[in-house]
């Protein structure tokens, strides 16, 4: 038997090598908190943007770039713009509840702090099944969800309707991570289609 994947779901995974630096991670350390469903988030929602973070932020949109390239394939000059992101921390027994990011294409968490041994990024696949199986093992193919583990320095990109959460954090420490969200600038679409969409920056 052959089986292809036709369709898939792309989850990208990259590592952050370089580190925070001291500063850095003080400045986030000093962010200001706001509650949130499960756990707490910062008041500023749009921490890419500060200068304090520039070689993150520049990084990650290398990552973004990477992944728009291996997935979508724009024939057109076509980026990814970084809009919203925030920091979420989640103390032991918090969680963070399931979502998804509407008004973004691509989303992403980078792990500030995160124990690979007992932290998870859960995804779920939502809508109506017509039929349900009680399966003898699961698969990428029979689950309704599937986790990943994720460590400091990780960098997390999926489709941004993509509904996902965290499950109730386990260990001594606190998870932290910043989440962002994107959306295409340049030439989207095809005039000779009637699909031309022009997005300045």
């Amino acid at each position: 038997m052959i089986i292809e994947n036709l369709y898939p779901t792309p989850i990208g995974f990259f590592k952050y090598e370089e580190g925070l630096t001291e500063a850095q991670i003080n400045f986030l350390s000093g962010q200001e908190q706001r509650p949130n469903d499960g756990n707490t988030s910062s008041v500023d929602r749009y921490l890419l943007k500060q200068k304090k973070l520039a070689n993150l932020t520049t990084y990650i949109e290398k990552c973004v770039h990477e992944y728009l390239m291996a997935t979508i394939c724009p024939k057109n000059d076509v980026r990814l713009r970084i809009t919203q992101s925030w920091l979420n921390w989640t103390k032991p027994g918090q969680f963070h509840h399931k979502h998804a990011h509407p008004n973004s294409l691509f989303s992403g968490c980078y792990y500030v702090n995160a124990n690979k041994e007992t932290d998870k990024i859960f995804f779920y696949k939502d809508g109506y099944q017509r039929i349900k199986f009680p399966p003898v093992e699961w698969n990428s193919y029979n689950s309704e969800s599937w986790w990943y583990p994720v460590g400091t320095g990780d960098i997390v990109l999926f489709p941004s309707e993509l509904t996902h959460m965290v499950q109730p954090v386990g260990g001594e420490d606190t998870r932290i991570s910043l989440a962002f969200n994107t959306f295409p600038v340049g030439h989207i679409g095809d005039e000779d289609e009637l699909t031309a969409l022009y997005l300045g920056k």
